[in-house]
């Protein structure tokens, strides 16, 4: 499920500028980035600066580190499944994004230590030394009714053997509703901004790309007011139970905020 997992209040206007270069990306990796924060920037993002962040999108093969993820940055009642993951990265990749940085073992901690804990993917074949490390990751499907439900936030069992288009359950290709199911960050990257410039950055390329009308997630009370600060609007609680319930429905709506900023 969405998290804030920052205290950031910066507002879509301080968003940094966009690129498609990245200090540390690999140029063999054909998916697009989208964001960078640049190298000057505002006082609040400069705690991220020394981590060089950077976009890509996200695709089957990226399950393992997905799944290392979602289980560090959520409890295990609200972590989706591997198997679920599995099912999102295949048949939408191109809804999801992580938020990376590159570095050797040998750096100062976290992220030194946390290169050691586990195989990371090298960043190219010249230097397979220095490790592609996912900060964060949003995971998302689309789906028919306006709002995040029971059926949009579970997926087909034989999806492999029968997959279809427009099921009921999980992803519906003609869904105008783009479902955010996971928003994390790793806690070892916590607190320096990162979730807020995730989120902003994949909400700008999900309403520029034309893919769905609206963005809809549910979220715990306390993290009712970051994704305020980004736009999304309180609906009211939530009918989902997963992982107990006590979920609030949030949207943000592509035409009202247009009409907004027109205003």
């Amino acid at each position: 499920m969405p998290r804030d997992l920052e205290s950031e209040k910066a507002t879509l206007e301080s968003l940094p500028s966009l690129s498609k270069e990245s200090e540390g990306s690999s140029p063999q990796d054909p998916r697009p980035l989208y964001f960078r924060p640049t190298e000057v920037m505002a006082p609040k993002y400069k705690k991220m600066k020394d981590l060089h962040p950077y976009s890509l999108l996200l695709s089957s093969d990226d399950l393992d580190d997905c799944d290392w993820l979602e289980h560090a940055a959520f409890e295990p009642h609200e972590a989706a499944t591997r198997e679920k993951l599995d099912y999102r990265l295949h048949v939408c990749g191109e809804l999801c994004t992580g938020i990376y940085t590159s570095s050797y073992a040998t750096s100062p901690a976290p992220l030194g230590p946390l290169i050691l804990s586990r195989t990371f993917p090298s960043t190219d074949s010249a230097d397979s030394d220095r490790k592609k490390v996912l900060l964060g990751h949003i995971i998302a499907t689309k789906h028919s009714a306006p709002l995040v439900t029971e059926e949009s936030m579970d997926f087909p069992k034989d999806w492999r053997e029968k997959y279809q288009m427009t099921p009921t359950t999980g992803h519906n290709e003609d869904g105008k509703t783009i479902c955010l199911h996971s928003l994390g960050v790793h806690p070892s990257f916590q607190g320096r901004g990162l979730g807020k410039v995730l989120l902003e950055g994949w909400c700008q390329r999900m309403r520029d790309s034309g893919v769905g009308k609206r963005i809809a997630l549910i979220c715990h009370e306390k993290f009712i007011g970051f994704y305020e600060s980004a736009g999304f609007k309180k609906v009211g609680e939530s009918k989902c139970t997963y992982a107990g319930g006590g979920w609030f429905d949030m949207v943000l709506d592509f035409e009202s905020a247009k009409q907004e900023l027109d205003y």
